[in-house]
């Protein structure tokens, strides 16, 4: 999936990238995104090879945003 940074205020920050999406979100909906070590170890399927890498995993969807 294509995610685009948000702050608190729903107003975009930063750049586009792209994220393995593990929770199946759909198009328009606000997710929880992690890098790096948190992003390799959100997918631990039975059909993983250890060449293969991720750095960026959508692990989650979020409901709402509170201040």
């Amino acid at each position: 999936m294509i995610v685009q940074p948000v702050d608190s205020d729903r107003k975009n920050i930063r750049h586009e990238e792209v994220a393995a999406d593990y929770v199946n979100s759909g198009i328009g909906e606000y997710v929880l995104v992690v890098r790096g070590a948190g992003a390799r170890r959100a997918d631990k399927g039975a059909n993983k090879s250890p060449e293969d890498v991720t750095d960026c995993a959508i692990v989650g969807i979020i409901d709402r945003f509170d201040k």
